[in-house]
């Protein structure tokens, strides 16, 4: 994404105005965790935690970059780098564009699922979700970095059931069985489904749209591409009791309650969390315990900042 572009588009933007929070779950005023200093990592687009390795988030590079995740602690240091074999799309190594990246368990597995979901042009007929075990970094640390290789474990094509669309923003609901993707240049941004695996082509669902925070604004015009509310990111945390929507912005932080389906809790109004010191905020993550929200984006080095849990009772387990 051009950067000239996404700053006017933020500036346009600065006089939307948050309504009050329905739930206060987390501060609203961020801290700094760190730096991400590795010049490999100069357009960082998704973010998870690690389910093999505490204190470890899987990171990842925009379009144009090699099939490669990189692991980080909660400082932003690089402890590990997984190289992704048997990886070809159109005879080229490299992802068209991966956007998001996100942590599940299966039959007592951890993956990850990396979501080849971008489309700018709004061109691919199809895109896809590639998963991988994800390795085994214990031990790994930014003064003894370690190195690994991964193959695919399975590959998820799918179309949209309306017409290619440009997403940013994959989570994955591993107990229905199914990834979770918000699109990016619809407005409202629209809620879809695909099914985890699939044996051929799959057809992605449309489940409904986003209720997007109130403001004294009206939202800019069609006529520009990229708008601040436009999703980036997507987390949802391991109780599956609340989702985090990345803009450009602010973090739309959605509750679901025990029953209600993602489609109900995102028709919901979210609590906004401003965004400070993130120019091109584009990765987000829950650690695995909830109650820490990591943030990061597209420039180097990369603040990596967090947003913490207030003294509130926590929502139950699934």
């Amino acid at each position: 994404m051009n950067r000239a572009t996404i700053a006017r588009a933020v500036v346009a933007g600065a006089s939307l105005a948050a309504m009050p929070a329905v739930a206060a779950t987390f501060g609203e005023m961020p801290q700094i965790a760190g730096l991400v200093r590795d010049a490999r990592l100069a357009e960082i687009s998704g973010l998870t935690a690690s389910r093999r390795a505490a204190d470890r988030y899987w990171v990842h590079n925009d379009s144009g970059d090699r099939a490669e995740l990189f692991a980080i602690d909660s400082t932003g240091a690089v402890v590990a780098r997984v190289m992704v074999d048997g990886y070809a799309v159109k005879g080229t190594k490299k992802p068209v564009d991966w956007e998001d990246v996100a942590s599940f368990e299966e039959n007592g597995k951890a993956y990850l699922a990396i979501g080849d979901i971008g489309d700018n042009g709004g061109v691919r007929p199809r895109v896809e979700i590639v998963v991988i075990e994800e390795p085994d970094i214990a031990g790994a640390t930014a003064q003894a970095p370690v190195e690994r290789r991964a193959q695919i474990a399975w590959r998820t094509r799918f179309r949209y059931a309306d017409a290619p669309h440009d997403a940013e923003a994959l989570a994955i609901d591993a107990d229905a069985g199914q990834a979770l993707i918000v699109t990016k240049r619809t407005y409202p941004p629209m809620l879809w489904r695909v099914p985890l695996r699939s044996d051929g082509e799959a057809t992605a669902v449309a489940l409904g749209p986003l209720r997007v925070p109130a403001s004294n604004e009206p939202e800019p015009p069609a006529s520009l591409r990229v708008r601040p509310r436009q999703p980036t990111g997507l987390s949802i945390d391991r109780t599956g009791s609340q989702a985090a929507v990345l803009t450009y912005r602010a973090v739309w932080l959605y509750a679901r309650a025990p029953g209600q389906s993602w489609a109900q809790a995102f028709a919901t109004e979210p609590q906004v969390l401003p965004i400070a010191g993130l120019p091109q905020g584009e990765a987000i993550g829950f650690d695995a315990s909830g109650t820490h929200l990591y943030v990061t984006g597209e420039r180097w080095p990369a603040p990596l900042i967090r947003y913490d849990w207030k003294s509130v009772a926590r929502p139950s387990s699934r």
